[in-house]
Order: C-alpha cells, then structure tokens, then sequence
C-alpha cells in the first residue's frame, strides 16, 4: 500500500517538536552572532536583519551586474565603431510600418508601467517582510538578466536600427564608469545595445509583478494592454529590431517561470521531503515508464534558489516559532498537541475536503 504524501510531512514535525538537542540545534538554531549583533544595535529581530541582510547581497548583485552590462555596451559601440563596413540597420518586417520620431515615447510607457508596478506591489503586500522578498526576487532575477544582455551584447555587434551616433569611451576605465551611470539613469543612449531589449526586459517583469502578486484583476489586464503598447512603441520608433523584443519577452518570462517553480519545489522538498515526483507515487518504475528520465541534470538550482530566496530563513523562523510556542505549554498539553499534530499531519483529505494547515 502507497504512503500518502501528506504523512511524508511527519519527519519534519518531529524535528521541531523534538526536545532532545543535537539535530534540533542544528538545523533550527538561533542565528548567528553577527545577525544577533546586528539585531541589538537597530532594535530589530534577528529574523528581520537575516532578511535585510540578504537582500543587499541581492542588490549589490544588481549593482554589478548593471555596471557589466553597461561595460559591455560601451564595448560594443567601440567594436561597430571600428568596424565601420555596413552601419544600415538589418532587414526587419516590422520597419516596414511608418516610424513614429518621438522616442521618448517608448521610454515614458516603460517608465510609467515599472514605477507603476512597483508601488502597486509595495503597497498592496502583506507585510514588510513579503516587501522585502518582493524587492530581493526582483533584484535576483534583473541580475541574472543583466549579465546575461551583457554577453550576449559583447560577443555580436548589431548595427543600430536607427541614426546614432556610437559612445567611444574605450581606453579610460574611469570615463567608461562615468559613461555607465550615465547609460543606467538614461541620459545617454548607445547604438549596439540591441540583443536583447533591456526596455522590453524591464516591460515584461512589469507586468509578471503584478500578475503575480496584485489581487486587483482590472489592475492585472490593463498591464497586459499597457505593457504590448509599450513593446509595440519600441519597434515604431526603432529603438530596437523586432527580434530584441521577442527575445526579451521569451528570455525574461522563462527565467520567471523557472524561479518561481523551483521556489515552489524547495517547499516540497523541505515539508513533504519530495524531491522527485516518483518520491509522491511510491513506483519508480512506474515513473520512468511513463516520464523516463532517468537522470535530472538541474537539481543543483534547487540550493542556490532556495539561498537566493531566504527559504532557509523563513523555514528557520517559523520551525522555531512552533518550536517555542510548543515549549511554552505544560508538559502534558505539549505531548496532547504533539499527538494531534501528528494524527491531523497523518489524515489524507478525501476528494473535495481542503486540507489542513499544519502551522495553526
């Protein structure tokens, strides 16, 4: 008889309602003396520090990964400079409808829709700490996407799909840094920065931002119309070739959807000790019948999303919230609701019954 996956939680209750020392400690300890210093002198948890502490690696991370990518521009306008063969823009179907010459245009709708999106989000979320979280998946993923625009600007050059006149700032590290805060706020443009579109890039997370985290349906369609006017703006004033935008668009939602599915995976992982799909059906031939895979070849991002996260700080603040909420009742109570928690962990719902939040 197949184990219900709901009881596969019982190993992860028992270590935090374990009285005994070693694992408990070691796994749902208090956190470090740095954190604990730290929440001393601004008068804050050592939960709230962990995450804010988190979060400005997270940006920091943001912060080089910008300057990468502006480095890598500026390489490229030097190289297309140099190269100086064929400075027409390529072949595009959609150059074939009439160019519209007020470019800041493009640049107002990305604006308006990311400020947008951001204020909406912070104010709308349900605490401080889901702020924080908001901010941090933000600045992870922009990372990710920066460096990888960076790349793949430095290694093809595109000729520029409009008149432009290209940086040259090569040759002096401390004009290139100059040049790079420049290019970040917007003061200046570049010629190469095509493949792909950091204008489409910053639209589409726009609007998964707030597909995901705003309740407000009417809010959720309009980005959808503001964020396909504001890509379509980007081709009319030849900001960007057709294909930049497309491949922004593709680029940027999948790395979204493979994050938030694996942040997922990491709770499975962690309550329900899943780490595979053949792990809930208890028939790993039957599995590999089916699916055959006889290897996953990614299972390494399931740690470092799980980090990038805070899933191992927020798993570690509500185990010891049980922890010492249980600590805090009389022995005999304790042990009642540990054996409560254990029978209600161990029933299976029937179909169409919800099921049970195990925390409450």
């Amino acid at each position: 008889m197949t184990e219900s996956p709901i009881t596969s939680i019982s190993p992860a209750i028992d270590i935090i309602n374990n009285n005994s020392t070693t694992t408990q400690n070691r796994r749902f300890s208090n956190f470090n003396n740095v954190h604990n210093c730290l929440a001393k002198h601004l008068h804050l948890s050592p939960y709230v520090v962990a995450e804010l502490l988190r979060t400005l690696i997270s940006f920091i991370s943001l912060v080089i990964s910008a300057f990468f990518c502006t480095f890598a521009i500026q390489w490229s306008d030097f190289r297309w400079t140099n190269y100086n063969k064929d400075m027409d823009p390529l072949e595009d179907l959609a150059f074939k409808t009439p160019q519209i010459d007020y470019v800041f245009l493009a640049d107002i709708a990305m604006l308006t829709l990311l400020v947008g999106s951001l204020v909406i989000n912070m104010v709308i979320a349900a605490s401080n700490i889901a702020r924080i979280i908001i901010l941090r998946r933000i600045c992870w993923l922009l990372s990710f996407l920066l460096i990888f625009r960076g790349i793949s600007i430095g290694v093809t050059v595109l000729p520029s799909p409009k008149q432009c006149t290209p940086l040259n700032t090569v040759g002096s590290f401390l004009n290139m840094l100059k040049t790079s805060c420049y290019l970040i706020i917007g003061s200046v443009k570049a010629c190469t920065d095509n493949m792909y579109s950091g204008h489409s890039t910053f639209i589409t997370l726009s609007v998964i931002l707030l597909r995901i985290y705003c309740r407000y349906k009417l809010i959720v369609y309009y980005s959808y119309l503001h964020g396909l006017v504001a890509l379509c703006l980007l081709i009319a004033t030849r900001i960007h070739y057709t294909v930049d935008v497309i491949i922004a668009v593709f680029v940027t939602y999948s790395t979204h959807s493979i994050y938030y599915f694996i942040v997922d995976i990491c709770f499975q992982n962690h309550f329900l000790r899943i780490k595979r799909t053949e792990d809930i059906i208890g028939d790993k031939e039957l599995y590999q019948r089916i699916v055959y895979v006889p290897n996953m070849f990614n299972t390494s991002l399931f740690g470092v999303v799980r980090w990038m996260d805070g899933l191992d700080i927020r798993f570690r603040h509500e185990a010891e919230k049980i922890r010492d909420k249980n600590s805090g009742q009389s022995s005999p109570n304790n042990d009642l609701a540990n054996e409560m928690i254990q029978i209600e962990v161990s029933h299976s719902p029937n179909e169409g019954e919800p099921s049970r939040d195990w925390t409450r």
